[in-house]
């Protein structure tokens, strides 16, 4: 692991790791529906990893926090 202040100082540091980009190649793609801006709570627990509950206790949790950053929830039809 790279100190970030040692790779923020050098210059010769950051570009010994400038080709790196293998994290990239562990994220994953999110889907989104057709308007290409939303979610489902199901599409966000599948790339996760996780249940649809477990993403709707923490929305729960969080609703406050996720409600000021323009964060919406419509009902289940």
């Amino acid at each position: 692991m790279i100190n970030e202040s040692a790779l923020l100082e050098s210059k010769s540091l950051r570009d010994s790791v400038l080709e790196r980009t293998d994290v990239l190649d562990r994220v994953k793609a999110l889907s989104l529906l057709p308007d290409g801006m939303h979610v489902t709570t199901a599409m966000v627990a599948v790339y996760f990893g996780v249940t649809a509950g477990v993403i709707r206790q923490l929305t729960k949790r969080h609703r406050k926090r996720a409600g000021s950053q323009r964060h919406g929830c419509t009902a289940r039809p």
